[in-house]
């Protein structure tokens, strides 16, 4: 029995023996990959050397493989799948950095899968935008350009050197393809980057390639200026400040027609070479700026070196047509008429190229039309559920809106009927108290003269004014559900703190007293001449509740303006409009 024992242990043993090597292994694995990501800015072939020794490459499809497989309980193996994302990408951007071409995007591809585009990550960016690398290497640009779009979008901090590479990259591939208006945006957004503001051999480099882009475009100022800034530019590399050179050539000679300082700009181009070799380009302006100053001897000897140094096409069909032009006028008609002949047959080369050329962008624009035809699928789904939502909540903004005006309708409908009966109540007050005076003069002439009675001023009031009394009220509640209560509710903070309202906002208010209490102010001043403007608005304020600190906030005047008002309308009112407005008497 214990024989049968020992020997299931066994079987036991050596799955957990072999389940600990793998940890072990995959633990080794995970620390040699954290060693080559600290490594890789400092020592990008340093980094190579420690992926090597991982043998990863060898075994990739069967870690391609543990990417999708699953084990026995149906659970991933995410522990494999992270280290071999993270190697993808290391050894890509290892590779990028050492200075190699990348061919392929297969590994970078395992990468880009496993970190996904859903949340901003480091990872996430940088695997897009190395993929963005290797399809620019690959010469697939319109690849290229999506990749690095997407990468501009899912780095956590702009501040990082790759999202400011994403837009260098990005920058160059709409220069190349002459779309000028968006590389100028993208350069423009490298340039104030605190990537490229550090490095001046970035500043110079963003310089160059906005000079450049400013140049197509036709700004020839503001294309002079970015050169003259990379020239200046003492840390700028000795290929970008040659090249500055050969573009301010070109700027002064086909654009500004400035043939001397083009002449010169050349020459110091030129003057970078030992070799004539690989100069066709520069080698051919040298010509056309000779012939351009009428020296067709020497013009010629530089057409010869383009033939000899350029296999452009259009470098040699140019420089085929400046011999003719020169040969002729060097008296050499037989030469003139040979090289003429070389340039008809390149010309229709030419034709022949541009309308190959002409089909490959027909093909690319059918890549890019069906590249777009899936973005617009994905688009119009977006905005089919986005419309049906604006729909929903416009339908309910609306509804809530029109209740909310009918509401607001209805109130004002109650309130101007409130208004008409206090009205219609006020004129046949007016009428029954002329009546008893009209009685009393026509019988003045028989009765004997009566003492006037002097006013005792006290809380009641004569009849006419309970009219004013419900006037007030009902003005009292319209202010407390109008805009005005509520403003007033939200600035308690600077009402408190002695603070005046904006002369707009003030003006405002003062317009809204005016418009609310126009009968009572009309009826105020046919029975108290003396009141002025700022009476009346006073008088109202106190009506509607205001303290000082509210009135010194609402009409931008002191406090001791306002007792100094209080004072006078004792003066200016008679004693029943000084009870209904300030409740106490005289």
């Amino acid at each position: 029995m214990n024989m049968k024992r020992s020997i299931l242990l066994f079987p036991v043993a050596a799955i957990l023996l072999a389940l600990s090597v793998s940890s072990c292994r995959d633990a080794g694995v995970r620390d040699a990959l954290q060693r080559a990501e600290a490594l890789m800015e400092s020592d990008p072939h340093a980094v190579r050397s420690v992926l090597d020794s991982l043998q990863i490459v060898n075994r990739t499809p069967s870690f391609a493989r543990l990417n999708t497989s699953k084990n026995k309980q149906g659970v991933k193996k995410s522990s494999n799948r992270k280290s071999l994302a993270l190697y993808a990408l290391l050894r890509t951007q290892a590779d990028y950095k050492s200075g190699e071409k990348l061919t392929s995007d297969s590994l970078i591809r395992i990468a880009v899968d496993y970190y996904g585009t859903r949340r901003k990550a480091q990872h996430a960016a940088l695997a897009q935008y190395y993929l963005g690398c290797a399809y620019s290497d690959m010469g697939r640009d319109l690849d290229a350009i999506d990749a690095l779009l997407r990468a501009t979008t899912l780095f956590p901090d702009t501040t990082s050197k790759y999202f400011a590479n994403s837009l260098f990259e990005l920058g160059l591939l709409y220069s190349n393809h002459h779309m000028y208006g968006d590389a100028i945006s993208v350069l423009n957004r490298y340039r104030p980057l605190p990537v490229c503001e550090s490095d001046s051999s970035n500043i110079g480099y963003a310089d160059y390639y906005l000079g450049r882009v400013n140049l197509f475009l036709g700004n020839y100022s503001l294309a002079d200026s970015l050169f003259q800034r990379v020239i200046s530019n003492t840390f700028s590399s000795e290929v970008n400040r040659r090249d500055t050179y050969f573009q301010l050539a070109k700027l002064h000679f086909y654009n500004t027609k400035d043939v001397t300082k083009a002449s010169e700009y050349i020459n110091t181009y030129l003057g970078f070479f030992n070799e004539e070799k690989g100069r066709g380009a520069a080698l051919l302006l040298k010509a056309e700026i000779l012939s351009e100053v009428h020296d067709p001897a020497l013009a010629s000897t530089f057409y010869r070196k383009t033939l000899k140094n350029s296999t452009d096409i259009y470098a040699r069909c140019t420089a085929y047509k400046g011999l003719a032009d020169a040969s002729s006028y060097l008296g050499e008609p037989d030469t003139a008429r040979h090289y003429l002949n070389k340039y008809f047959f390149l010309l229709d080369s030419i034709y022949s190229q541009s309308k190959q050329k002409e089909i490959a962008e027909i093909k690319d624009m059918h890549i890019v039309e069906l590249h777009d035809q899936q973005l617009q699928a994905r688009h119009s789904r977006f905005l089919l559920w986005g419309g049906i939502f604006f729909v929903v909540a416009f339908s309910v903004f609306a509804i809530t809106l029109l209740l909310n005006d009918r509401k607001h309708k209805t109130e004002k409908l109650k309130f101007e009927e409130e208004l008409r009966d206090i009205k219609q109540r006020h004129i046949n007050q007016n009428v029954k108290e002329e009546e008893p005076e009209m009685e009393e003069e026509n019988a003045s002439a028989s009765e004997p003269e009566k003492d006037v009675r002097d006013y005792q001023a006290n809380t009641s009031l004569p009849p006419r004014f309970s009219i004013q009394q419900e006037r007030i009220a009902l003005y009292r509640k319209q202010h407390h559900e109008s805009e005005w209560a509520r403003f007033f509710r939200e600035h308690q903070l600077e009402i408190r703190s002695r603070d005046y309202v904006s002369p707009k906002d003030s003006d405002r208010f003062i317009a809204y007293l005016h418009e609310l209490f126009a009968d009572v102010f009309l009826d105020m001043v046919n029975d108290n001449q003396e009141l002025t403007r700022q009476d009346l608005e006073y008088c109202a304020m106190v009506i509607l509740g205001f303290n000082t600190v509210q009135m010194t906030y609402c009409a931008r005047v002191t406090s001791h303006s306002l007792h100094n008002r209080r004072y006078r309308m004792k003066e200016k009112l008679t004693p029943e409009w000084y009870i209904l407005i300030f409740g106490t008497p005289k």
